[in-house]
């Protein structure tokens, strides 16, 4: 919970930094003039990752996939603007606890777009929990808890007020810009504020086929305001706004060819909006810290349908929108401590957050529903010896869901165990179990499906058991620097969960399927010598249905979509050349063939995308940064494994990734 430095010890991997724009993006220094050098980065931690690729400076990114998807156990799926999807070990968003500043970024709003409108350039750190192993996180598979900047981040040595401007290009296909003005009000108060505008094209695949429906401007502005009445004691009011504006396909998620297939080159006007206030308490000790984060985020899609003329409920042919808010409040202390001369840390606190999902159609009224959701834990890590802790947590769940398909009350207690042991100098060996618990979600917001929907009346939250182990080892020998990380997991879900269209009732079947079970491991190296930095990661997942037999299937009968995903190999390397002032980079990604589907269905293609990139700071003007890169080196062809894959009738519907993108940027901060 501590404050994320921003003058990081070393440069690191950027892969898909370029825009013509700014970047001062990844200006993570080693020697010289450059530690001096403000960073605007973000710094990405995770732990499936090795110790010494945990510290990367940000890469430039425009959607979330440019940041995550080399982070082993992770992929981003989407290639639209409304379209990111976070994936962690085969399970989606809903599954997962996303944060953004402390306030939950949960939604479950329509199946053809994501559920998440984040902006990348701001975020000043990402903290990534694969698996869920602690009692203070409740989602089934993890965590992702971003942070963004604030004015203490941004000035510099003894400034009291500075600017930055940015501005970037992309050959295929888009344009941004931001401003920056930050500042000291007095001595105990900072504020910021941010705008940054992004607009796009209609990109073209590495088929060299244009899209249809991705033109359209997205812009931010986040105000932050910040109170330190001392060293230990910071609180902060932050707003964020995000907007989304297009005239986009009628399903964002499936290719060009198939969206013609179904509705020749039809769009509709959309607006993808977010607004997120939060106000937020810090305390900074030594002994005790922690975070109080009080929040309303609201999410909504709105969309013309009013003159569709392709196949379209009639029913839906007027303006319509949904809207998913949620409004909580999250507690989370940590204590150091003694006792029988044994030191302990204990986290403690709870969480409440009280989700409202909303639909409106011809400006009436469909359906408007609650989900409220209360915990409390409490987790203590004892240290044994300097090398052997243990550490063991409890938490209470009780999840209430008021909806249009009943209203059921649901609760658990549920636990973790785990254990570190530094069996030598240089490696450490790991292990956890945890239990799961979650309630039924509440339907999609933009389905209009409430009155045809049937939740079984036997149904049962899900629960389960997240069980993982493996090895880390770091070293440094004089200047050379080696790490690796190990991590073999088993994820049970038990009462899996299912949506399933009924053709006899002409309704949709909500209820327990049955169990199923995720398994696999992550493992990452890297090595590094004077400025010359390497990771290489390796990850795979595999899911089953164990009481039906086979994978876990979607409604279009295939593995899960966004949920098995195949391989995956990343590569980073990276060199800092002082003598000119530049960082080059070179970033390789290659998935394996997934082909856990049901029989006959089609298997989920691999690919391999590689990414050049280069940054120069001149020392003559340190204000200054610019970056060239090219994303899909070789122009290749493919869609994630977490997007839409797989055939809409004889047409395919693979989300296509972006062909070949020149890149250029350049920042000024002054």
């Amino acid at each position: 919970m501590e404050r994320v430095k921003q003058h990081p010890k070393r440069l690191s991997v950027m892969a898909v930094a370029v825009c013509t724009a700014l970047v001062a993006q990844a200006q993570a220094q080693d020697t010289t003039y450059l530690e001096d050098v403000v960073v605007w980065g973000t710094k990405v931690s995770s732990n499936s990752e090795s110790l010494g690729a945990g510290d990367m400076s940000l890469k430039q990114a425009d959607h979330m996939s440019d940041l995550l998807r080399d982070i082993p156990g992770v992929d981003v799926g989407g290639t639209h603007s409304v379209n990111q999807r976070i994936n962690i070990r085969g399970l989606g968003e809903t599954d997962l606890d996303i944060r953004l500043d402390g306030a939950s970024q949960h939604a479950n709003m329509f199946h053809h777009i994501g559920n998440l409108t984040l902006n990348p350039d701001i975020l000043k750190s990402a903290d990534i929990q694969v698996g869920n192993n602690s009692v203070t996180q409740n989602g089934l598979g993890g965590s992702v808890l971003f942070e963004t900047k604030d004015a203490k981040d941004l000035l510099r040595y003894d400034e009291k007020f500075g600017t930055r401007v940015y501005g970037g290009y992309a050959s295929n296909a888009s344009q941004q810009g931001s401003l920056t003005v930050y500042g000291l009000l007095s001595e105990q108060v900072d504020a910021m504020l941010y705008g940054h505008m992004l607009s796009r094209d209609n990109f073209e695949d590495g088929r060299g086929v244009e899209t249809i429906g991705v033109e359209g401007d997205t812009y931010n502005v986040l105000g932050k305001i910040g109170f330190e009445p001392s060293q230990l004691h910071r609180f902060e009011l932050a707003y964020d706004l995000y907007r989304d504006s297009g005239d986009y396909n009628p399903r964002p998620d499936w290719s060009v060819d198939a969206n013609q297939s179904r509705s020749e080159d039809e769009l509709i006007s959309t607006d993808y909006d977010r607004d997120t206030i939060t106000l937020s308490y810090e305390l900074k000790g030594d002994t005790n810290r922690g975070k109080v984060a009080l929040y309303s985020s609201k999410t909504e899609i709105t969309r013309d349908e009013t003159n569709v003329v392709s196949r379209w409920p009639t029913d839906r042919l007027s303006v319509n929108s949904a809207e998913n808010r949620n409004t909580g409040l999250n507690v989370q202390f940590q204590t150091d401590y003694q006792v029988a001369n044994l030191d302990n840390t204990v986290t403690y606190g709870g969480d409440y957050m009280d989700k409202n999902s909303k639909s409106i159609y011809g400006g009436v009224l469909y359906a408007d529903e609650t989900a409220k959701s209360t915990a409390v834990f409490v987790e203590n890590q004892l240290f044994l010896t300097s090398d052997l802790s243990v550490t063991a947590g409890i938490r209470f769940d009780d999840f209430k869901r008021e909806a249009e398909t009943g209203t059921n009350d649901f609760g658990d207690v549920t636990w973790s165990l785990s254990g570190e042991w530094s069996v030598a100098q240089d490696w450490t060996l790991f292990a956890s179990t945890r239990s799961l618990f979650k309630g039924p979600e509440l339907l999609e917001s933009f389905i209009k499906y409430q009155t045809v929907a049937y939740l079984a009346d036997d149904i049962k939250a899900e629960t389960g058991q997240n069980t993982q182990g493996g090895i880390r080892f770091d070293k440094q020998i004089d200047e050379h620097f080696l790490s690796a990380n190990l991590t073999v997991f088993k994820t049970e879900i038990d009462d899996y969960i299912v949506s399933e269209y009924d053709f006899a009732s002409a309704g949709y079947q909500i209820y327990n399927l049955g169990d199923v079970e995720f398994s696999g491991l992550e493992l990452s190296a890297s090595y590094g010598y004077q400025n010359f930095q390497s990771k290489v990661s390796y990850s795979r997942s595999d899911n089953e249905d164990k009481t039906n037999g086979g994978p876990v299937l979607d409604t279009v009968g295939r593995s899960a979509r966004s949920l098995d995903v195949g391989d995956s190999i990343a590569v980073t390397l990276d060199y800092q050349a002082d003598e000119i002032d530049t960082i080059f980079g070179w970033t390789s990604i290659v998935v394996l063939e997934e082909d856990n589907v049901l029989d006959g269905a089609p298997v989920k293609e691999s690919y391999d995308v590689h990414n050049l990139y280069a940054q120069w700071i001149p020392s003559q003007v340190e204000d200054l940064s610019v970056t060239f890169g090219i994303d899909n080196i070789f122009d290749a062809t493919y869609a994630s494994h977490a997007s839409k894959t797989g055939a809409v009738g004889d047409v395919r519907a693979d989300d296509y990734e972006p062909g070949r993108n020149f890149k250029l940027s350049a920042a000024y901060q002054f």
